[in-house]
């Protein structure tokens, strides 16, 4: 079950990894462009995420729909700040079907002019669903905070203002620049020989023409706390994020800020703000923290909701975590949240989608594919000194910014 990875001779990469246990395979382009990169037309990695399952030169929006789906099989897509991934899970038996598909509307797209006008609409009305909803809208504007006048600080989904500007030829100029082989990976895991994957690759892949571009990501300018925004809302709870920014995913401080970030406020029920705000206060139901990592930077934060009575106290509390991290944790505690972390990435990795899009994803980020072990040795190497020095620099009040939305008197 070793993971394999080559580039072709036209350029488009591509990894594998054989998995017999299982009677299905999972497979997708990861394209290296998201919201970051839509230059002057906020949205438009998306838009066009959404317009590559419209139709190609020989398919239609129902046979690309239809074609896996008859099989049992599934197709999707998602857009990032810096990746786009197209991709299936389907009965191994189907594979040749799966890539044949991904490969007509990753390359042959064709965007039919009301097909553009109709998901033109339907982006719109995502947009407003996203800003009708105050627990994903906050993120949006915390991210507009940390990376003001910044690509990294415009939602993914764009604007009501930049969606209509968008057209069939500023699709296709933008779709030809970034869509490149050198740019694209083709991820596989499953129960495919690689004598299989090598002739539906010969088949559908080897034989597009090369096609290389090259582009550069404009780094964010240096971070000064954006203080304190306060906006009014017809919610009935009051909902904050305290955080910033935070470090890329080269930065030799990456990994114990993950491990940082798993033991304030990860997804189990013994994270500190888990434990020292709700269980034992009960006063909020939602709370916990993220870090989200770019190539060059990197956004943080602490995100609660509560009674707008106790918006104080919670925040007061949360403050009081993070303060409480600068100290070293004992010997028996860091073990434990080492041995947890492990634990958690071990069960992830479980998840054979996630481990095609993941790879795709080492591939495009550090040009090889990283062995799974050698995250849990990261870990394993870091000390409770390492983590108190991270807690220091990035959890100091002078360096925190907040967002809050307060229901309206």
């Amino acid at each position: 079950m070793q993971e394999k990875f080559f580039v072709l001779p036209n350029g488009i990469n591509v990894c594998y990894k054989y998995v017999p246990y299982t009677k299905s395979v999972h497979c997708g382009f990861i394209i290296d462009t998201g919201g970051r990169d839509d230059g002057d037309y906020a949205g438009i990695s998306h838009f066009i995420e959404h317009m590559i399952f419209k139709g190609t030169q020989k398919r239609k929006t129902f046979h690309i729909l239809q074609y896996l789906e008859s099989v049992g099989g599934d197709v999707n897509a998602y857009t990032t700040k810096e990746k786009t991934c197209v991709y299936a899970a389907i009965s191994s038996a189907y594979f040749g079907r799966a890539v044949n598909l991904l490969t007509d509307i990753v390359f042959d797209s064709v965007f039919p002019e009301k097909e553009i006008q109709k998901e033109c609409q339907v982006i719109l009305e995502e947009i407003d669903m996203y800003r009708d909803a105050p627990d994903e809208a906050i993120f949006e504007d915390f991210d507009e905070m940390i990376f003001p006048n910044h690509v990294l600080g415009i939602p993914i989904l764009g604007t009501k203002e930049s969606i209509p500007k968008i057209n069939k030829s500023i699709l296709i100029d933008f779709y030809k620049k970034k869509y490149s082989n050198n740019n694209i990976v083709f991820s596989v895991v499953g129960n495919v020989s690689e004598k299989e994957l090598m002739k539906e690759i010969n088949k559908n892949l080897s034989i597009l023409p090369s096609y290389s571009q090259s582009f550069t990501r404009n780094y964010p300018e240096k971070f000064t706390p954006s203080g304190i925004k306060e906006i009014k809302t017809h919610t009935q709870q009051a909902h904050e994020l305290i955080g910033g920014r935070a470090m890329g995913l080269h930065d030799k401080s990456y990994h114990a800020f993950v491990l940082l970030q798993n033991i304030l406020g990860g997804p189990a029920m013994n994270a500190r703000l888990n434990l020292n705000i709700r269980e034992k206060y009960g006063l909020t139901y939602n709370i916990n923290s993220f870090y989200s990592p770019f190539t060059d930077s990197g956004i943080w934060g602490v995100y609660y909701a509560c009674d707008p009575a106790v918006l104080n106290r919670v925040r007061s509390k949360v403050i009081k975590e993070l303060g409480a991290l600068k100290e070293p944790l004992g010997k028996m505690q860091f073990r434990q949240a080492q041995q947890q972390l492990c634990g958690q990435l071990t069960l992830g990795h479980e998840n054979l989608s996630s481990q095609m899009l993941g790879m795709g994803k080492e591939i495009l980020d550090y040009k090889t594919l990283i062995p799974f072990d050698s995250y849990l040795k990261e870990i394993e190497k870091l000390t409770a000194m390492d983590l108190a020095e991270i807690a220091r620099e990035y959890f100091d009040e002078n360096q925190l910014s907040r967002i809050a939305y307060v229901p309206e008197d």
